[in-house]
């Protein structure tokens, strides 16, 4: 279920990516979807949107179709800084605070960095979003008041799709669903989310945080 989390996240950053591209998405992968003017209209107005959302906060809660149940707490701030931080009993904290990726776990006293701009998370807080072409629109559903958009990796498409569902007026992101290689579907959905809310720069700072040589803030980044 821990590992279930981080991919979800990462994933997830992809598909933002694949948004904020979005029209000049749409027009190269007309071939793939065929595209209908409605359909690249939607995708459009989730990229203006997008592009428009500098923070937000929420609950979240996560259901996977094996079993997997996690809720928590998930902060973004563009760019560059992100934290989602799982309850108890699962004892996961992710932090982006600009330059890396922390994962941490609370129990083990363990932390794992990658680079920010390494991971698919770097799309969801980056600051200026350029398409690189390695994903592509699979579907495009308006229905019940909702967008659904729906990506895959263009070269590796047995990896998994990813869908992201916002409301559709006022449009505002609800939740998203990965189904990966295993065909197993996790849904993250957010709970009471605040869109453009003021956060405070000390949620993205775990230099404090205890591993088991000391502190992060001592030298323990690696």
């Amino acid at each position: 279920m821990l590992q279930t989390g981080l991919r979800t996240l990462l994933l997830v950053g992809a598909l933002l990516f694949a948004l904020q591209a979005a029209p000049a998405f749409a027009a190269e992968t007309a071939g793939d979807l065929e595209l209908s003017p409605e359909q690249a209209a939607a995708v459009s107005a989730a990229e203006r949107y997008l592009n428009d959302l500098k923070s937000f906060t929420a609950r979240f809660v996560q259901v996977a179709t094996n079993g997997g149940f996690a809720e928590g707490e998930v902060l973004v701030q563009r760019p560059g800084k992100l934290r989602f931080e799982y309850d108890p009993p699962t004892p996961i904290l992710i932090i982006a605070n600009g330059l890396s990726l922390l994962y941490y776990d609370k129990e083990l006293k363990q932390a794992s960095f990658i680079p920010l701009w390494e991971t698919p998370l770097w799309f969801l807080v980056g600051e200026d979003i350029r398409l690189d072409d390695k994903l592509r629109v699979t579907e495009v559903v308006e229905e019940l008041g909702t967008v659904s958009i729906t990506v895959e990796d263009r070269e590796n498409a047995d990896a998994g799709k990813v869908t992201l569902v916002f409301s559709a007026q006022p449009m505002a992101l609800k939740r998203w669903r990965l189904l990966d290689a295993q065909g197993v579907e996790t849904q993250v959905t957010l709970v009471n989310p605040r869109f453009g809310v003021p956060i405070d720069s000390d949620v993205f700072d775990y230099s404090d945080l205890e591993v088991q040589s000391g502190t992060i803030g001592a030298g323990s980044e690696r």
